[in-house]
C-alpha cells in the first residue's frame, strides 16, 4: 500500500479527483447563491388561442380546422409574462404546399420575447382544404326611390361590363343565384352618372353570401333619367301630283318608328305619326329618289327622335288593269229588316285601276272593296252610291261612280207586288255616299291612314270570287253582308 501511494502516477490521479470534487462543490454553492438572489420564474396557461392560417394557395379555400383553438403553457420572468398581450401569442397552421383534401399538420408558434413554451395542446390539427371555383354571373342593378314627377328611369348601364366573376368553394357554387347592386334615383331629374356601386352575391332565398369573392366587387353605373317617351309607327304621306302617266311604286323610309318625349297624358293621345310629307309635285320623271324630310314634333311634345329622315321613293310608268267581279259588300244593315241588292244582278262590278306595274300586278280582287252603306235607310227601294276602297298608290282610271239598287223590307214579307215596292227608286231616298276616290290624290284611297307599304291591301276586304263566277254568292239576300 505504501509503495502504491509513493508511486508518482497514483499521486497525480488522486490530485485530479480531489480537484474535480473541489470544483463541483464551489460551483454548486454559486448556483445556490444565484437562486436566492434572482426572482423566481412564472408559469402561465393560456386557453383558447386561435389558430392562424398561412401559405394557402390562391385556388384553395380553408374549409375547416379541427380543433380551431389550442391551449398553451408558457413560462418566463414575471415581468415578461405579465407584459405579453394575448394577441401576441400566435399559433400558426402553415399549409404551404398542401393541396385539396384532409391533412394533419403540426403547429408552429411565435411568442413574445422572454416567454418560452412549455407545452402546446394539441400540437397537431386536422385541416380540410377545398378547391375554389369561379364562374361568370350577370350583374343586376336595382333602383331605389322614384325619379322626379314626370320623369322615367331607363335601363341601367354597367361599366366596365355587366358580367362579373364570383368565386366560392366548389361545393357551394350552386348557392349563387344573383349578383345585385343598388342605385338611389329618388327625386332625380337627370341621368345618374358615374355612380360607384358595390356588388353583393345572393342565394335563391335572397340571403347574402358573405364569403363570395366578386371580381370586380365595385362597378360604375349610369341610370338614364328622361321625360316619358313613346315609340309610335311612322307613316309617310304625300301632297302634290305626279305628271300624267307616272305612279308611286314603292316608298321606303329610313326608319319605321319614331320616339316622342313629353307629358304622359299627351303621349297617350298619339298612336302614330303621319306628319312626314313628300311633295310629289317636285318629281318630273320615273326613277328612284331619296328625299330628306324634316319632322316636326306634335303639339305639347317636347322632343322627337329622329328629327329628320331619308325616304327612298320609286316612281314608275303607270299600268292599267281590270279586276272582274268585285263583290258589293253591304254595311249598316238593320237586323230587323231584309236588305237585298237588286241591281246589278251579279251584285258585283268590274273595276279598272291604274298604278305602277309592281303594285298593279300584285293586286287581287280582295284588295278592292265596294261598300254599300244602307245605315238608317227606311223600307223601300234605294239607289246607293258605292264607296270604293283601293290599295295605296292605286286609283281608278277615271272619275267614275258605281251605284247599286237595294230593296229594304220587313222580315217575312214576300218579294214582289205583295210588298208593293216602288217600281223605281224614290229619288228622295238616293244616298250619295263618298265613292272614296280622290283623283287629285295619287294615293286615290278613302283610307288616309294607310301604311307606307304599297302592296298592302285594305283590311276586312271580302274574299275574291272565282274568276268563272258571274254572280258571287256574297252578300246574301237575308240582310247580312
Amino acid at each position: 500500500m505504501d509503495k502504491w501511494l509513493m508511486n508518482n502516477n497514483s499521486a497525480k490521479i488522486i490530485a485530479l479527483v480531489l480537484g474535480v470534487l473541489l470544483f463541483a462543490v464551489v460551483h454548486h454553492n454559486e448556483d445556490s447563491a444565484n437562486e436566492v438572489t434572482h426572482p423566481l420564474m412564472e408559469t402561465r396557461v393560456i386557453d383558447g388561442v386561435k389558430l392562424q392560417e398561412r401559405g394557402l394557395a390562391s385556388n384553395l379555400v380553408l374549409k375547416g380546422i379541427t380543433p380551431n383553438t389550442v391551449s398553451v403553457k408558457v413560462s418566463g420572468k414575471p415581468a415578461a409574462v405579465a407584459a405579453a398581450l394575448a394577441e401576441e401569442y400566435k399559433v400558426v397552421v402553415d399549409v404551404t404546399g398542401y393541396g385539396a383534401g384532409k391533412h394533419i399538420i403540426p403547429l408552429r408558434y411565435d411568442f413574445p420575447d422572454g416567454v418560452r413554451v412549455d407545452s402546446l395542446q394539441p400540437s397537431m390539427v386536422t385541416v380540410v382544404l377545398e378547391e375554389v371555383q369561379t364562374k361568370q354571373v350577370d350583374v343586376v342593378i336595382k333602383t331605389e326611390g322614384t325619379p322626379k314627377e314626370g320623369y322615367k328611369a331607363g335601363t341601367p348601364i354597367v361599366t366596365p361590363s355587366n358580367r362579373v366573376h364570383v368565386s366560392l368553394p366548389t361545393s357551394r357554387m350552386t348557392e349563387v343565384k344573383s349578383v345585385i347592386g343598388m342605385v338611389n334615383i329618388d327625386d332625380a331629374s337627370e341621368s345618374v352618372k358615374q355612380q360607384q356601386v358595390k356588388l353583393t352575391a345572393y342565394d335563391g332565398a335572397g340571403n347574402e353570401i358573405k364569403d363570395a369573392v366578386i371580381t370586380p366587387s365595385v362597378v360604375e353605373v349610369e341610370v338614364p333619367i328622361t321625360k316619358p317617351f313613346k315609340t309610335v309607327p311612322l307613316q309617310v304621306n304625300f301632297k302634290g301630283q305626279l305628271p300624267e302617266g307616272l305612279s308611286v311604286a314603292q316608298v321606303t323610309p329610313s326608319v319605321n318608328q319614331i320616339t316622342l318625349y313629353g307629358p304622359q297624358a299627351e303621349l297617350d293621345k298619339i298612336e302614330f305619326y303621319d306628319q312626314a310629307v313628300i311633295d310629289l309635285g317636285n318629281i318630273k320623271a320615273s326613277g328612284q329618289y331619296t328625299v330628306s324630310v324634316k319632322l316636326t314634333a306634335p303639339p305639347n311634345i317636347e322632343k322627337m327622335e329622329p328629327s329628320e329622315i331619308q325616304v327612298n321613293v320609286v316612281i314608275s310608268e303607270e299600268k292599267v288593269r281590270t279586276l272582274k267581279n268585285i263583290p258589293i259588300t253591304l254595311t249598316g244593315v238593320n237586323d230587323r229588316l231584309v236588305t237585298t241588292i237588286t241591281e246589278p244582278a251579279s251584285r258585283a262590278f268590274d273595276i279598272t285601276v291604274v298604278g305602277s306595274p309592281a303594285v298593279i300586278d300584285a293586286m287581287q280582287a280582295s284588295d278592292i272593296q265596294l261598300i254599300a252603306n244602307v245605315n238608317d235607310l227606311p223600307q223601300g227601294n234605294h239607289v246607293v252610291t258605292l264607296q270604293v276602297n283601293l290599295p295605296r298608290f292605286v286609283k281608278l282610271t277615271k272619275s267614275e261612280q258605281f251605284t247599286a239598287k237595294v230593296t229594304i223590307q220587313e222580315k217575312g214579307s214576300p218579294t214582289g207586288t205583295n210588298s208593293k215596292p216602288n217600281p223605281e227608286p224614290n229619288p228622295g231616298t238616293e244616298v250619295e255616299t263618298d265613292a272614296g276616290v280622290d283623283q287629285t290624290n295619287p294615293d286615290s284611297t278613302s283610307n288616309e291612314n294607310s301604311t307606307t307599304d304599297p302592296q298592302e291591301g285594305t283590311n276586312g276586304s271580302p274574299e275574291s270570287p272565282d274568276a268563272g263566277s258571274s254572280s258571287p254568292e256574297a252578300p246574301a239576300t237575308d240582310g247580312t253582308s
